[in-house]
């Protein structure tokens, strides 16, 4: 488990190191990494790294720059992204970076499994253009019909934020009788949602926030 504050998210990345396992403690000690493989923890498009298993690439060489991010961030971190990209095997991935994988040096790779435990950093594209509607306006109709495609898992997490969001383009986007029509269609989305029996535990989040939270006046 790895904590990590959520300002600091967007600039992290894991790191895994190999080395030869020895018989003597000494020696394991002093034994350089012959490989690594990393991954980032945000996406381009500001979601965070979905949850599952993750394939990652072990990059080989004895190689100090394998220490330093800046000589291998600009390559791919995983099988699936560098298929991706359709980099030729035993050419340099990318002409950035400075860490060069030689042709036997990506034939390994490295499975993980990850799960995000955020309230505040979503995986879901859609939840996200939502949550930040204000700095992606032009896109508010179209994110406001996307939120009823979302699983309702990652709503639920992000029950306070999203009903925030709601109401906060009920009010300020008040002279558009567009968005009041999704607005009230996406509130009675979220809370048919919650009288799901699977959702019903979320219940409590609701009423704490009609009670507490909730100050839309001019939707009330």
């Amino acid at each position: 488990q790895v904590a990590i504050a959520i300002e600091e998210v967007s600039r992290c990345h894991l790191r895994f190191t190999f080395r030869h396992r020895s018989s003597q403690e000494s020696r394991d000690r002093s034994e350089r990494a012959f490989g690594m493989g990393f991954v980032k923890l945000m996406n381009a498009d500001g979601t965070t790294l979905q949850d599952g298993k993750h394939s990652l690439i072990v990059y080989k060489g004895d190689n100090k720059k394998m220490e330093d991010a800046k000589s291998y961030l600009t390559l791919p971190c995983t099988k699936t992204e560098m298929e991706e990209k359709e980099a030729p095997s035993g050419k340099n991935l990318n002409p950035l970076a400075s860490f060069t994988p030689s042709k036997d040096s990506t034939k390994d790779s490295f499975q993980i499994a990850t799960v995000i435990c955020s309230t505040k950093l979503t995986q879901n594209v859609d939840l996200l253009g939502l949550l930040n509607w204000r700095s992606n306006s032009h896109n508010i109709a179209r994110n406001l019909r996307k939120l009823m495609e979302v699983e309702g898992g990652e709503i639920v997490k992000f029950l306070p934020d999203t009903l925030d969001a709601l109401f906060n383009i009920m009010m300020e986007m008040s002279e558009n009788e567009t968005y009041d029509f999704l607005v009230f269609d996406a509130l009675v989305f979220i809370i048919s949602l919650i009288g799901d029996i699977k959702f019903q535990h979320f219940n409590a989040v609701l009423e704490t926030y009609i009670y507490k939270h909730f100050s839309a006046t001019l939707a009330y």
